[in-house]
């Protein structure tokens, strides 16, 4: 990760927000700058029309949830495994002297792992405890960035024609330059909430 190109964040109304993507810190410490990045975000004028986000990866695809269902990004931390539990249900950690449950969004969403990316350089998405029975974070590859998109550049068809996973609440267009042209570069929208209920019992350690 100790690549200093930074991740944009564009909108066509908005000017480009950046989060750094700087060395890792020590491991389970606050990754300061997008956390920051969500907080800033969240106290910002909510716009009617306008869906906020945490983008991230899962493999080779992008991914995003609900800005207010986050509370913080950390960096990766050892993780105690629990026995007697699901594949996704990754463990526990000790975040700042707080037991917190740890979800592996990959194994849960049956996405297949890439040799390339090693573990201790994945993050940790922290939720927000409303939308959770316990103290949850979610593990991903990495976070890219805290975005802002109208609501006329999601596509909502696709998810309602995929029966088979309600969790996907819409497919994102966002447009980025490659070279000299503009395409669309498609994120999947998910519904953390629904994933969390879907989980049920697994998620009643305390």
């Amino acid at each position: 990760m100790g690549d200093t190109n930074m991740a944009k964040v564009t909108h066509p109304t908005e000017p480009e927000e950046e989060i750094s993507s700087s060395p890792p810190v020590a491991q389970g410490e606050v990754s300061a700058d997008k956390t920051q990045a969500i907080k800033d975000k969240k106290a910002g004028k909510h716009e009617k029309g306008m869906l906020q986000v945490v983008e991230f990866l899962l493999g080779n695809e992008h991914y995003a949830v609900d800005l207010f269902d986050v509370k913080e990004v950390v960096e990766y931390t050892t993780i105690t495994q629990l026995p007697n539990s699901a594949s996704y249900m990754r463990g526990i950690i000790d975040l700042r002297g707080e037991i917190t449950t740890i979800v592996d969004l990959k194994e849960r969403l049956h996405i297949a792992a890439t040799t390339e990316l090693q573990e201790e350089n994945s993050r940790i998405i922290v939720l927000d405890e409303k939308i959770t029975r316990a103290k949850t974070g979610i593990m991903v590859d990495d976070v890219t960035s805290v975005s802002t998109f109208d609501m006329s550049d999601i596509d909502k068809t696709s998810a309602a024609d995929n029966h088979e996973d309600t969790a996907i609440l819409g497919i994102i267009k966002k447009k980025v330059k490659d070279k000299e042209h503009e395409k669309n570069e498609l994120i999947i929208w998910i519904d953390i909430k629904y994933l969390l209920k879907d989980i049920g019992e697994g998620m009643s350690l305390t």
